[in-house]
């Protein structure tokens, strides 16, 4: 059955599906299924592109596979989209080096995530050959991951089921054997930079925007809030994103958007990390007059939010995966994961999950391939937690 898994692979990777553009592959996934087997009428899409902030062409797969045998709902979960620089990829298999690999220079592979949907493709057929003699399973293709585990927040949880799943195995990342079991907490906020605009050849009758953003952007980096923090009172780290402003070159620039984020494990210290962004900016915008002492101003703004969480050892997610990849022959190991993943909502949602890989490597990148002996470790693995081998 790997090979088939393969040429599912093969057939996602190329299948343009952005954040907030998922459609295709929603699509896709469907056909795919039906073709499996799986009756239509156990598919659902539920409606959470309509509480993103990006709005979006289709909301979360989910498909409920219930069984005959009874016992405790469990949950499969990836993500159906990709960062937008995989849009024109052109993904070739190298059986030589047990890889694939991507033909179309300068744009990433898309590994992240249709490694992970391939899988649960995998997972299916398998639930379709045992005819039904399974523990109740609901399989999740979330939208919008990449922006900001958007489709998990907004996942309609009265579709997956009688009851909620006792437990999540999420997919997503490189190695199947290396579980996460905590992932740190981030908030992403706008920064809404307020100048006075003047024409630049009387400069003196404005304030610039971008010379506001600056001054606080330096303030912040020299003083260890940018980047990788470590604080005596904490860690965590920060980053800017998207930086938008400016009519033309010659007007004075009167107005900045930037879109930044804070991490943490802590959430204290990760609005101390926003609060002290926010100090910064307000002292650099009042510290910068026009001629006729006007200053520009400063306004904060929410975006999309997700709270850290740590699993104990003990945890009966956390026990049946480790037990699952021992079954497989591979020697497990849990981490703790500094990147924000669907399991962050999921958790908050009441589902413990753990989180493991299916073959990514370099992702995001123009050097991304997939490690085939991952995606292989991956099928086998869901197959184990779902007891359908």
């Amino acid at each position: 059955m790997i090979d088939r898994a393969i040429e599912d692979l093969m057939a996602l990777l190329p299948i343009e599906g952005p954040p907030a553009g998922e459609g295709r592959v929603a699509d896709h996934l469907r056909g795919a299924l039906i073709e499996i087997g799986v009756p239509e009428a156990d598919m659902h899409v539920d409606q959470a592109q309509e509480q993103s902030e990006y709005g979006g062409d289709t909301g979360n797969l989910i498909v409920r596979m219930d069984g005959n045998r009874g016992g405790q709902r469990l949950m499969f979960s990836t993500h159906m989209d990709t960062v937008p620089d995989a849009v024109g990829c052109i993904p070739r298999l190298d059986r030589e080096n047990n890889r694939i690999v991507n033909d179309a220079e300068g744009r990433a592979l898309g590994g992240d995530n249709r490694t992970s949907c391939a899988v649960l493709l995998h997972l299916a057929r398998a639930l379709v050959e045992k005819g039904g003699d399974h523990q109740p399973i609901t399989l999740v293709f979330f939208i919008q991951e990449e922006v900001g585990l958007v489709g998990a927040r907004g996942m309609d949880l009265s579709m997956l089921g009688d009851s909620l799943p006792e437990m999540c195995f999420n997919l997503d990342g490189g190695r199947s054997d290396v579980g996460v079991t905590a992932v740190i907490g981030t908030e992403r906020f706008t920064i809404e930079v307020t100048g006075i605009a003047s024409h630049a050849g009387q400069p003196g009758g404005g304030v610039s925007a971008a010379i506001i953003a600056a001054q606080a952007l330096a303030e912040i980096e020299q003083g260890g809030w940018q980047s990788v923090i470590d604080q005596p009172d904490g860690k965590g780290s920060a980053n800017v994103g998207i930086v938008r402003g400016g009519q033309g070159t010659n007007v004075v620039m009167p107005s900045m958007h930037i879109l930044a984020e804070a991490r943490s494990h802590d959430p204290a210290f990760r609005k101390k990390i926003i609060d002290t962004w926010k100090a910064a900016f307000v002292r650099s915008a009042e510290g910068f007059h026009n001629e006729r002492g006007e200053n520009g101003t400063v306004t904060f703004g929410p975006g999309p939010t997700y709270e850290a969480f740590a699993l104990d050892d003990d945890a009966p997610v956390v026990q049946r995966y480790l037990s699952g990849v021992k079954a497989c022959g591979m020697d497990p190991k849990t981490v703790s994961n500094d990147g924000g993943m669907d399991a962050n909502w999921i958790v908050t949602h009441g589902i413990p999950t753990v989180t493991f890989g299916a073959g990514q490597r370099d992702v995001h990148t123009s050097d991304e391939w997939i490690a085939l002996e991952d995606f292989a470790a991956a099928c086998r693995l869901v197959t184990q937690l779902a007891e359908v081998v």
